[in-house]
């Protein structure tokens, strides 16, 4: 599995996933429960990480500039960033 994202909101993270999901790309993401249960630790470990597997990286990342060029400029969508 590789990194292609890493989101400081879980509800950022869910929408990241669903979209690659509907992509047909599947997706981990190893940090989930942390954010969950202990949400003030995100920054701490470094933001909330999105993993594919490695063949399905580049089109991962291209999915997800997409969708962070389509997110509105403000401070509630926050951007994924590698």
């Amino acid at each position: 599995m590789i990194t292609v994202a890493t989101c400081n909101n879980p509800a950022h993270v869910q929408l990241v996933k669903s979209v690659l999901n509907d992509s047909g790309i599947a997706v981990f993401i190893p940090d989930e429960n942390t954010a969950q249960t202990a949400p003030y630790l995100i920054f701490a470990i470094g933001g909330i990480r999105v993993q594919v597997d490695e063949e399905n990286a580049e089109a991962a990342r291209a999915i997800i500039a997409q969708l962070d060029a389509a997110a509105p400029d403000s401070d509630n969508v926050p951007p994924a960033f590698t």
